[in-house]
Order: C-alpha cells, then structure tokens, then sequence
C-alpha cells in the first residue's frame, strides 16, 4: 500500500487574498481564492479560507480530518519563532468547523511568510536552479527576500526588514495619487509605463551593492 503525503496550504494571512490549495505527493490537486465564492475583491478584512478550503477537498473528495498536514503562510507569534500553531480561535477563524463536520484541526504548521511566497513561485517553474526574488509589503517583519532555489529546497540569502519595504512605499504612492487605498496599487503599476523616469528625483531612495537603502529620517 502506497501512503501518500496530503497537504493543505492556507493563504491570505494579513486579511487579504484568502486561498486554498491541496496537495497531494507533491502534486496541486486544487486551488481556489476566497473571493471567488464571497464575490468580495482580495476578500478584503478576512483570512477566513473555508469555503475555497471545502472546495479543494470536494474536488479531491477527501475529508479535513484526512489531512496529513495544513499550512499557514505566516507566524502568529512573531518575533516569537514557532514551527506551529495551536490557537483554537485562530484556527476556527481560518477553517470554519461548520463546513467541516464541526472538525477543527487541533494545529497548523507555520510556514515563513516569504519562504511560502519564494516556494509558490519556485517550485512549479519548472526550474532545477533558480535565484528567487520576493518583495512584499511586509509579512513576519520581512518586505523583500533574495532566495536560492534548487531541487533540495530553499535557501535564503538576504532579507530586508519591513521598515525598508518598497511595497508600503508604493502603496503611499498609490494612495498619495487618489488611485484608492492598498488594494488599487495594480493601477499604479499600469500607470508606470506611461512615466518619465527622469522627471523625479528620488535622492531617498538609494540603490546599494545587493540592495538599496530607503532613507526615511524626513
């Protein structure tokens, strides 16, 4: 009898873009984003992952209580370090027993949040080897992680601090314009090829040998 390895993955720990993804001996069974059913954009003020969580395992028809282990993409501890979490009122905001069975799983498993972010782009590239670049708002005190990724996992190479973050800073860019709060920085982006990169100078933002130095003292 071959055991298989059934994982269940959680996403959208900061109350935004809430998903689901089950997988099954290294291989994605089922994937769904929560506002998909709330029909709520990014899911917006909710980690609740339930129904995209009830959705993957209907579609792999496996029940929660089969599940070898569920993920999280962040430490609720943090700075606290913690491989797990037991928090019977977070878990229940998460997986809502009642779509369940009344089942609440007892614990998660906590992985980093940027190493959740480096893996998902990692490892279905197709790629043996690859550099791996995240940058974020912030998420467990961390806004950007340079990571080497190769068939034995991840390694991490260099991180910035959150009080560096590019992705807040875009965001006050964003807002500063009138394009909407944290959930509207895409206009931004498509808004950035039609710029002028020479018309502004950004003496604060200062590009350094691996990385760059935001200067925040005004």
């Amino acid at each position: 009898m071959i055991l298989l390895a059934i994982v269940l993955g959680l996403g959208g720990p900061y109350y935004h873009d809430a998903s689901a993804c089950l997988v099954i001996d290294g291989k994605v069974v089922a994937f769904a984003e929560e506002e998909r059913f709330s029909r709520r954009k990014h899911h917006k003020d909710s980690r609740s992952c339930a129904v995209a969580a009830a959705y993957c395992l209907s579609e792999a028809g496996i029940p929660l209580d089969q599940i070898d282990a569920i993920a999280i993409a962040f430490n609720p501890a943090w700075p606290t370090p913690s491989d797990t979490c037991t928090d019977a009122e977070l878990i229940t905001e998460l997986l809502d027993p009642a779509l369940f069975g009344h089942y609440r799983p007892r614990q998660v498993t906590v992985v980093e949040h940027h190493l959740a972010h480096a893996a998902s782009a990692f490892h279905p590239s197709g790629f043996d080897e690859a550099a791996v670049l995240v940058v974020d708002g912030s998420g467990d005190g961390v806004s950007a992680t340079l990571a080497h990724g190769t068939t034995n996992g991840l390694k991490v190479l260099r991180q910035v601090p959150f009080s560096q973050s590019l992705g807040w800073f875009y965001e006050t860019v964003a807002e500063h314009l009138g394009l909407g709060d944290w959930t509207s920085s895409g206009k931004l982006m498509g808004l950035a090829g039609y710029g002028n990169p020479d018309r502004y100078t950004l003496d604060f933002l200062t590009p350094l040998a691996g990385g760059y130095h935001l200067d925040l003292s005004r």
